[in-house]
């Protein structure tokens, strides 16, 4: 899955306000030999700045952009949105996540993976949109999931999921059982676009282990054991083809998928994907957590200065919270809050919600 190439919408060229993600990642493919002094700002109010970049009309009205006049991608939405259901009251998970969970189902394609949503005028016409299509089917899926059952758990709003669940289980089976290989790991395309891409991503991998415990337990929390069962027992062979297929023992580390041979040195998406099995919880993994801890900060010191990549990569600090390693993401905090200052457009709606993981995380509290 590449994750961070962007279409980008010409309102937001033609402001400026847009840096190519290729050519972006070419300009810094040497990282700077000192690292960029970052100064800690106030902090980023990121509740504020999600509701912001809220769509309130046209198609897609109760969408949300990735960054000020960018697009609506549904993975990047899902990823921010979880981050704030817990801090929203009562009426704002009505009047915020529920429409946006609603315009996604109903947007689904009859095979229930779905399109991104191009702005060509941005916020000055959000009438007119385009579609293009996702860049996987299995974690738009799956971070769907955890997005929905988050926001029933929060908000007691079961006539809803009744009235969805139907529809929601057929998210799960169509994007994360029927594209499950023998090895459990999912491909990231269902057919007919998987002849071209049937690789099982390890980032894709731990979002859909994730989407697919978080399915299970609100299915057996409400006595539908049978179906809880099912998506448990994906998401075990999900984890137990993350083992078998993308770990080696030898390096200590984790390849980037089953479609190669060993862990890249590459900071995207090589050494950025050994903090995912943590990030998601894959409980399994536990035992090698530290590897891919180790191969990140051995492969790409200092990542939290931002030196590696334009976007913030907000998931690394949150994972350095967990870890107990405040330095570091205290440090990627403040780059962050930097970056945000001077580039607004590369700290997306998903690098807000890591954000602001690692934030609660520092704070002592609960992770969002």
């Amino acid at each position: 899955m590449q994750r961070r190439h962007f279409f980008l919408a010409p309102a937001a060229l033609a402001s400026g306000a847009w840096v190519g993600a290729a050519s972006a990642q070419t300009a810094l493919s040497c990282p700077p030999a000192t690292p960029p002094v970052v100064t800690p700002l106030a902090g980023i109010n990121v509740l504020a700045e999600i509701k912001a970049l809220r769509i309130n009309s046209g198609p897609v009205a109760g969408g949300f952009e990735i960054a000020p006049n960018g697009r609506l991608n549904w993975y990047f939405a899902n990823l921010g949105l979880l981050s704030i259901v817990r801090l929203l009251s009562a009426a704002e998970l009505e009047t915020l996540i529920l429409p946006y969970l609603k315009l996604y189902l109903s947007r689904l394609l009859p095979n229930q993976s779905i399109d991104d949503v191009n702005l060509p005028y941005g916020r000055a016409n959000p009438s007119v949109i385009t579609t293009v299509a996702s860049d996987s089917d299995d974690a738009y899926a799956a971070t769907f999931l955890s997005l929905a059952t988050r926001y029933v758990r929060a908000s007691g709003n079961w006539t809803w999921w009744e009235a969805n669940k139907a529809l929601i289980k057929q998210v799960a089976y169509r994007n994360l059982a029927l594209t499950a290989k023998p090895s459990g790991l999912t491909s990231v395309f269902q057919s007919p676009r998987s002849q071209s891409n049937s690789i099982g991503y390890l980032m894709d991998n731990c979002e859909g282990y994730r989407g697919l415990r978080d399915l299970a337990a609100l299915l057996r929390s409400r006595s539908e054991l049978v179906d809880a069962n099912y998506y448990d027992n994906l998401a075990s062979n999900a984890a137990q083809g993350i083992v078998q297929q993308t770990f080696k023992s030898a390096a200590k580390a984790f390849t980037v998928s089953d479609a190669s041979p060993l862990p890249q040195s590459v900071f995207y998406p090589g050494t950025s994907c050994q903090v995912y099995a943590q990030a998601f919880g894959l409980v399994e993994l536990a035992p090698l957590f530290d590897y891919g801890w180790a191969y990140l900060n051995q492969q790409s010191p200092g990542w939290e200065t931002g030196r590696y990549d334009p976007y913030p990569w907000a998931i690394l600090g949150q994972v350095a919270a967990l870890r107990g390693q405040t330095t570091q993401a205290r440090t990627q905090l403040a780059h962050i809050e930097q970056l945000f200052s001077t580039n607004r457009a590369l700290v997306t709606i998903n690098e807000l919600g890591f954000y602001q993981r690692a934030r609660s995380l520092l704070a002592g509290q609960p992770e969002v």
